[in-house]
């Protein structure tokens, strides 16, 4: 028979553990003023991070430097590592990333950038340096998007995680745009490089960084992320779900 006082010992740990209070963490808030919308992203004090529009029951998450997709429809949670939805790419359509996204794997800064320092600046509380960035526009090869970058040690883990949330958008676009999709990549990579985006072009601006306590169970994945196989299977029936375009009659 158990002694009382082991009962109270166990009961004492049970409610410390159900109990347990969220870890230190890092929440930053950006405002996309082109949408309308505010982008969260929550840094655990190990760097792994969520990001997620506010509203909106979609959401990355970055874990032990493996970003992955979770879309929740209809309340089911479907998980897809980033680097497995390229891959599957890969498998369907002539390769793109060619195994950009395995581990050590990543792209190397674009050459095709002119990036030139500026004046100094700041964005929700944090300071910065405006760097003008000529190349991103095929049709205005001269056309300038200023950059307001920050390299406060506390924002790294927020400007890694916005990058891979960012190659996240950019991986689904391969099918429609090709080999452009790497040229992206390598264009994210070399802003990046810099530091912290917390301000683009006056469009996408950092709105406010602060400690805050995180519930650990954020950064823990909903289910099973999907195979390379299960992605390829669902990207052959997608594409077959397209309907064809009517053949052009004879005038």
């Amino acid at each position: 028979m158990m002694r009382p006082s082991m009962r109270i010992a166990l009961a004492l740990l049970a409610g410390t553990i159900a109990l347990a209070p969220a870890s230190a963490g890092l929440r930053a808030v950006y405002i996309d003023l082109a949408k309308s919308k505010q982008l969260q992203i929550e840094v655990a004090d190990n760097g792994d991070a969520r990001i997620a529009e506010v509203g909106s029951d979609d959401y990355g998450l970055l874990i032990a430097g493996e970003f992955y997709v979770v879309d929740v429809e209809r309340g089911e949670a479907t998980v897809a590592r980033i680097r497995d939805v390229a891959a599957a790419i890969d498998s369907v359509l002539p390769p793109i990333f060619k195994g950009l996204f395995d581990q050590g794997g990543k792209a190397a800064p674009s050459s095709r950038l002119t990036i030139e320092a500026g004046e100094p600046g700041s964005a929700g509380g944090r300071n910065g340096t405006v760097y003008h960035v000529r190349g991103l526009n095929d049709v205005q090869p001269d056309k300038v998007t200023d950059y307001l970058i920050s390299n406060d040690p506390d924002l790294k883990p927020v400007g890694v995680a916005l990058e891979q949330f960012m190659n996240a958008a950019i991986v689904p676009a391969a099918p429609l745009i090709g080999s452009g999709t790497r040229e992206l990549i390598e264009e994210t990579r070399a802003i990046f490089a810099l530091g912290t985006p917390i301000d683009i072009d006056g469009r996408f601006r950092l709105n406010l960084v602060a400690k805050t306590d995180i519930v650990p169970a954020r950064f823990t994945l909903p289910g099973k992320p999907m195979s390379v196989a299960e992605l390829a299977e669902a990207m052959k029936q997608s594409m077959a779900q397209k309907p064809v375009p009517d053949a052009p009659q004879p005038k």
